[in-house]
C-alpha cells in the first residue's frame, strides 16, 4: 500500500457481511437510492457489504465481487462521496466523466444524473452519503450567511494530500469504529459532535466555490446582537421569537436589530427564523412515517398555518412538496 493510499476500512471491527450481488444491490438501493443495475461481467469474489449510519451521515463499505452497472436518476436530497479503497470505479455526472482510484474520490451533487459506468468487480468502496439539508445548512453556518442553490462541487476530490487525505482517513477511521457494537462513537455525546465535525470536514475538503472563503481566517464580521439572536432562534425556533423579544432579549433596539440582520445577514430576523422553522419542518417531516404524521400537523407544528405558502416555501427551498418529502423512502 502506498504511503498517501487510505488505509483498508476493513482492517478492524467486524468483517464485511458475505452476500449475493442481487441481494447486495438491493440492500444498497435501501440504504442510498433506487437504481437500474445491470451485470456487466462473471461473478470473481462474493459480494460483501457493511453499512452504517450516524447522524445525517450513511455509509457503505461495498464490493460487489463482478463488474457492474448502476443508473440514478439523481440523489434529490443528498450530497455522495465513493472513495475506493481498492480498484476503480468508471462514472459520469452532469456531463463529466471520472475514474475514481485510491488517489481520487467521485463527488456527486444532489441534481443531476448519476451514472457508475462500470463499478469493477475487485474494486472495493467507502460509499459517503450526506443529508443535503445538513451540509447546506453547516456551510451556511459556517459562511455566516444564507447559501442559494445547491453546492456546485467539483466532480472529483484528489484524496493525496492535503485536507481530502485527512478527511479520508478520518471517514475510514469511523467506519472501523461504526462496526463496533461497542465503540464510543455510537454514543450520542461523541456520535452527534463527530457527525458534524465529518459534515465540515467535507465542506472543507471538497472543491467548490465557496473553498477559499472557507479555508481563509475569518474575521468577526457580525455584531453580538446579532449572533445572540441567532443563537436564540436555533436554540428555540419553535418560541414566540417576535423581533421586539429578540431586541429585547438582546439588549438593543428593535431598529438596531433590523439594521444589524439587513447588513450582515442580508434577511430581517422574521425572515431568518422563518428559514430555520421550515428546515425544522424538512427534517421532522423526512423522519415520519406517513402513516401516522400529515403534512399539515407538521406545518402547524412548525408555526405555517397557511399550507399553500408553506408547500410553495418547502418545494422552493428544497425541489420539492412536503407531501413528497413525507412519503419518500428512506
Amino acid at each position: 500500500m502506498s504511503e498517501n493510499a487510505p488505509r483498508d476500512p476493513g482492517r478492524a471491527g467486524s468483517p464485511p457481511v458475505v452476500a449475493t450481488t442481487a441481494n447486495l444491490a438491493q440492500k444498497c438501493f435501501t440504504a442510498f437510492y433506487p437504481a437500474r443495475f445491470d451485470i456487466l461481467g462473471e461473478r470473481r469474489s462474493g459480494a460483501v457489504h457493511r453499512f452504517s449510519r450516524i447522524g445525517p451521515i450513511t455509509m457503505g463499505d461495498i464490493t460487489y465481487g463482478r463488474d457492474v452497472r448502476l443508473e440514478l436518476d439523481e440523489l434529490g436530497s443528498s450530497y455522495h462521496v465513493n472513495i475506493p479503497v481498492a480498484g476503480r470505479l468508471e462514472s459520469r455526472h452532469r456531463g463529466v466523466d471520472v475514474v475514481a482510484t485510491r488517489e481520487r474520490a467521485a463527488v456527486y451533487r444532489p441534481d443531476g444524473e448519476v451514472i457508475l459506468t462500470r463499478w469493477a468487480a475487485d474494486c472495493r468502496q467507502l460509499c459517503v452519503k450526506l443529508d443535503r439539508v445538513a451540509v447546506d445548512r453547516t456551510l451556511e453556518a459556517l459562511l455566516g450567511r444564507p447559501v442559494s442553490g445547491r453546492i456546485a462541487l467539483a466532480a472529483a476530490m484528489d484524496i493525496r494530500s492535503g485536507a481530502a487525505r485527512s478527511w479520508t482517513q478520518l471517514l475510514l477511521t469511523l467506519n472501523d469504529q461504526l462496526a463496533c457494537s461497542d465503540s464510543i462513537v455510537r454514543q450520542p455525546l461523541v456520535a452527534a459532535p463527530l457527525a458534524e465535525g465529518v459534515v465540515r470536514g467535507f465542506l472543507l475538503a471538497a472543491e467548490h466555490p465557496y473553498s477559499q472563503e472557507l479555508s481563509t481566517s475569518a474575521e468577526p464580521c457580525r455584531p453580538s446582537a446579532v449572533r445572540s439572536a441567532i443563537d436564540i432562534m436555533e436554540t428555540d425556533p419553535q418560541a414566540p421569537l417576535t423581533t421586539p423579544v429578540l431586541a429585547a432579549r438582546c439588549h438593543v433596539s428593535v431598529r438596531t436589530l433590523q439594521e444589524g440582520f439587513q447588513r450582515h445577514v442580508g434577511m430581517s430576523p422574521t425572515t431568518y427564523l422563518r428559514r430555520i422553522r421550515l428546515h425544522r419542518a424538512h427534517e421532522e417531516l423526512r423522519a415520519a412515517d406517513p402513516s401516522h404524521t400529515t403534512v399539515a400537523t407538521v406545518a402547524h407544528k412548525w408555526g405555517f398555518t397557511h399550507l399553500g405558502r408553506f408547500a410553495a416555501a418547502h418545494e422552493g427551498e428544497f425541489g420539492e412538496l412536503p407531501g413528497e418529502t413525507l412519503r419518500a423512502t428512506r
